[in-house]
């Protein structure tokens, strides 16, 4: 292959530290890893957060991490290089979800495997993760089966919660957490919210009607699932 080779010379190509074949499947199989982890981070995303861009760009990213891992190799001074070019560069995008994150480490790590050639370690590990994920996705990994409910109370502003309120929430609640006091734009009245768990949610008929009949005012109870992630 020397016609090949003289090329290759010119264009830069250590023979000794890669090959043009360790570049192609370099790159055919980070592109096919970060697809697959692409794919399941689309099919397990649930919030409204989701980006057609970000999908697109991660598998960009586990791509580009394998070829600078190439690049660098085992040569101190190309990595110091990179470093310093790369310290340059400012992120101002913030990460909406965690989850994110993980995804991100996911790609570079598979970038890092595969672009120092342990090709073995970047498959199993891919594969590993991605039906982890799924897993838990299908399951519902990490949910709360409490049923919290968000209660907002308008009092006067002289109203001695817990003197009156108090024992009707020990009573029917399993705990409750004071969140802020908002203004209700009426002189003398503010709107007490909190945070609601229920021993028994049959009975939220009856906190709300208790309460009302002690503050003559209106009670408001609303779901919260989207509270517990």
């Amino acid at each position: 292959m020397t016609w090949f080779e003289d090329p290759l010379s010119a264009l830069g190509v250590a023979e000794n530290v890669f090959t043009i074949i360790d570049i192609f499947v370099i790159l055919i199989l980070s592109t096919v890893l970060c697809y697959i982890v692409a794919k399941t981070y689309q099919l397990t995303h649930d919030g409204v957060s989701y980006s057609k861009n970000f999908v697109q760009i991660i598998v960009v990213f586990g791509i580009v991490v394998s070829m600078i891992m190439l690049i660098i190799g085992s040569n101190i001074a190309r990595a110091f290089t990179l470093l310093g070019a790369l310290s340059i560069i400012r992120f101002r995008n913030a990460i909406k979800e965690t989850r994110d994150v993980g995804f991100i480490f996911l790609m570079m790590a598979i970038g890092m495997a595969t672009g120092t050639r342990f090709y073995v370690l970047a498959i199993i590990m891919t594969l590993f993760v991605c039906l982890l994920i799924i897993i838990m996705h299908k399951s519902n990994f990490g949910s709360s089966n409490k049923k919290e409910e968000l209660l907002k109370i308008v009092i006067p502003n002289n109203f001695h919660v817990e003197e009156k309120l108090e024992p009707i929430f020990d009573e029917l609640l399993d705990n409750y957490q004071f969140i802020s006091t908002e203004s209700t734009g009426k002189k003398k009245f503010n709107q007490s919210v909190y945070i609601v768990n229920f021993k028994d949610y049959k009975k939220k008929n009856e906190l709300v009607k208790k309460i009302r009949e002690i503050t003559k005012n209106d009670v408001y109870l609303t779901e919260t699932d989207y509270l517990i992630q």
